[in-house]
């Protein structure tokens, strides 16, 4: 898989945040912001979904996400990732990883298609404080918890018709800081250090991509296939250490209900690690 260069994410970055200020600070908007009431959903339509899922991998990783209208085809994006099962190493003892995103979205051909660009920011211990051996209150510069961890450039295609559904997603998630220090092994346990953690030091970027495409049978069952791609584009904790994490095909089910709640149940081969893999997801949209 080619790395992203750091141009690449930089280009990204500025072109988000170009795009929803000009989009934000434009006259039209401004205006809009002064004579309407923002919170009047017939001229700005909201839309958020609560999404409870969990996977063999990540574990339990609730999201909330949404958009609000700004033009016919335009809305501003946003969105929040809770990855309960990806800690780090502090003095709380729990560095939860928490992801913050905010973007764009697109819609054509009658709201069929939706392209959403968003710049992601995460927080936590994982990307660029993970540390070595850290002794509890020890004070070594690694053991700490840490906002703004990294950034996470990324894109979610969705489409939706009568008859076909699909979704493409790709996020680069790149160390924002080098807490974690250089690249080296950690400290060995001690009888003066009893609590003491284990491990490398070193900085983590991952690349996280999956694309899925499905037929629908009527308005409440589909199913289709699902391929989705974890891997580490640097970790410098030790030679040899950049790996995939998973590489999981298998094929999904889901079903549709009336107010906005939807199940899907996906399953099937891991290819990284030749095991199976799973992942439930239910959303409530508003």
């Amino acid at each position: 898989m080619q790395k992203v260069g750091y141009r690449g994410v930089r280009g990204w970055v500025v072109g988000t945040l170009l795009g929803v200020g000009s989009l934000l600070l434009s006259p039209g908007f401004s205006q809009a912001g002064v004579t309407d009431d923002l919170m009047d959903t017939t001229k700005h339509p909201v839309s958020v979904s609560m999404a409870m899922q969990a996977d063999s991998f990540f574990g339990f990783n609730p999201s909330v996400y949404g958009t609000y209208g700004l033009t016919k085809d335009i809305a501003l994006a946003f969105s929040t990732t809770y990855w309960t099962n990806i800690s780090g190493q502090g003095v709380h003892d729990a560095n939860p990883w928490l992801e913050l995103d905010l973007g764009l979205n697109f819609t054509f051909f009658d709201k069929r298609l939706s392209v959403t660009p968003m710049l992601g920011t995460v927080h936590g211990s994982l990307l660029s404080s993970r540390g070595g051996s850290f002794p509890k209150g020890g004070g070594s510069r690694n053991e700490r918890t840490t906002a703004f961890d990294g950034w996470v450039p990324n894109i979610i295609v969705n489409y939706m018709d009568d008859r076909f559904e699909g979704e493409f997603y790709a996020g680069y998630y790149k160390a924002g800081r080098n807490e974690g220090g250089s690249g080296g092994t950690g400290t060995t346990c001690t009888s003066d250090f009893p609590d003491c953690q284990t491990g490398r030091r070193g900085t983590w970027d991952f690349l996280h991509w999956w694309a899925n495409a499905g037929y629908r049978f009527n308005s409440m069952f589909s199913a289709g296939v699902h391929y989705e791609h974890l891997l580490s584009t640097r970790d410098n904790s030790a030679p040899g250490a950049q790996q995939d994490y998973y590489r999981w095909f298998g094929p999904y089910v889901e079903m549709k209900l009336a107010g906005g709640m939807s199940f899907r149940f996906t399953a099937g081969h891991d290819f990284a690690d030749n095991e199976d893999f799973y992942k439930l997801k239910f959303v409530k949209t508003f």
